[in-house]
């Protein structure tokens, strides 16, 4: 079955064996493109039907003529079983009005492959809580058509050993997935879609050892972020983030946002993180304070160090490739501000497109400077083409040193 929105449609597609898909394109285009480029996915193309043969599951995109309000998402995914441990089951061919479903600790939620769960999520201080399933669970009944509320569309606060596995999550109020104060959590496999600003699609606040891996992302606001911050005025979920890996995701950022953030909000110590083996399909142009591919934005007094990125490919970046600020700006609660250094970038390829410019800057008020420092550049290219230099970068550097390329050095801080 096709689910359609006004912003994209989308098939969710669950087989343990190889997929055979046909998919009949009625209106005529000149451009076929297959997003990620990187699964390498050659489709046969016969009058309207395009076959496409999968030895293993796939996430991608179908786009004609550079559409982007028009795509199909095909979502495949191996069938997850029922688990013997399972307390709350939502069966195939049924939809379900749950309002707020409400976790508590050893819960295991099913969703099965053909069932939609219509409402929320929300665990607080539970152990051992785990959703999985092919299944979709819808948040469109918590917002208008097109305007965002005020509720987060999963949430899980204050709880040990999460794991969120295979489902879809699609066109909830505000942000979609959210682990606050969380310890050991794992996000797997998952559909994400939002389709209303403040869509952001993870938005790991305040925890430590997490793991996101192998899924799809399409966000109207940061798609992967990271923040350290009060939640509805709970000073509680303001902690230190730690040991997070994100790996194997496809992801779409629609504009507003950023598509791999860290801030605003870092009002703790933020270090020890690594992205990489990422596809970065769009990112799309803003044309305001984010609009990045990859940025770190400090409002606040958190230290931001030990970042590394490796191995992400961007399709489309529209506006910034990089953009590293610590600023002043309406999500800041803490005035002092925190560093940023020790950023490591190795093989971050842009594959389309116009090439983007990349900014660094620290901050400065008659009282204080806060520089960024120790930013490492290595194997940066756009369209196959390494970048030597800052300047073959678009690089703009402002209150910044240490920042290398390929090692070499540039932009010393002056002594006075």
């Amino acid at each position: 079955m096709v689910y359609h929105t006004d912003s994209f449609d989308y098939v969710v597609v669950v087989d343990n064996e190889a997929y055979d898909l046909e998919i009949s394109i009625h209106a005529s285009y000149e451009k076929l493109e297959i997003r990620p480029s990187s699964f390498g996915i050659v489709p046969s193309v016969k009058g309207e039907t395009i076959h496409i043969h999968l030895d293993e599951p796939r996430k991608f995109t179908v786009e004609t003529d550079g559409g982007l309000h028009d795509a199909l998402f095909v979502l495949c995914s191996h069938r997850i079983e029922k688990p013997a441990d399972t307390t709350i089951c939502f069966e195939k061919g049924k939809v379900y009005n749950v309002g707020v479903l409400t976790l508590k600790s050893n819960d295991t939620v099913y969703i099965e492959e053909g069932a939609v769960v219509s409402g929320c999520v929300y665990a607080d201080h539970c152990d051992n809580i785990s959703i999985v399933g092919n299944g979709i669970i819808n948040g469109s009944c918590w917002h208008l058509p097109d305007s965002n509320a005020h509720r987060f569309f999963i949430y899980a606060k204050w709880c040990n050993n999460v794991l969120l596995k295979g489902f879809t999550a699609v066109d909830g109020p505000s942000w979609h997935v959210v682990p606050a104060a969380c310890d050991h959590v794992v996000i797997d496999n998952m559909n994400i879609m939002s389709r209303i600003v403040t869509g952001d699609g993870i938005d790991i606040t305040s925890s430590q050892d997490v793991e996101v891996k192998n899924c799809f992302i399409r966000s109207t606001d940061d798609s992967i972020c990271i923040k350290s911050q009060r939640l509805f005025e709970d000073p509680s979920t303001v902690r230190d983030v730690t040991k997070v890996r994100v790996h194997n995701n496809v992801i779409w950022n629609a504009e507003p946002g950023n598509a791999i953030e860290l801030g605003y909000a870092l009002q703790s110590e933020i270090h020890d993180l690594v992205f990489e083996d990422c596809d970065i399909i769009h990112c799309q142009y803003e044309g305001n304070m984010g609009g990045a591919a990859i940025s770190i934005h400090q409002a606040d007094g958190g230290h931001v160090h030990d970042i590394h990125y490796k191995n992400i490919r961007v399709e489309q970046a529209e506006q910034k490739l990089f953009d590293i600020k610590v600023l002043l700006c309406k999500y800041t609660e803490q005035l002092a501000k925190g560093e940023i250094n020790d950023i490591y970038f190795d093989n971050i390829q842009v594959l389309n497109g116009d090439v983007p410019v990349s900014v660094i800057r620290g901050y400065q008020t008659p009282t204080e400077e806060v520089r960024v420092h120790d930013v490492h550049f290595d194997n940066i290219t756009f369209m196959g083409n390494k970048c030597e230099t800052w300047q073959d970068m678009r690089l703009v550097i402002e209150l910044a040193n240490d920042i290398y390329v390929n090692g070499v050095r540039t932009c010393r801080q002056m002594k006075f």
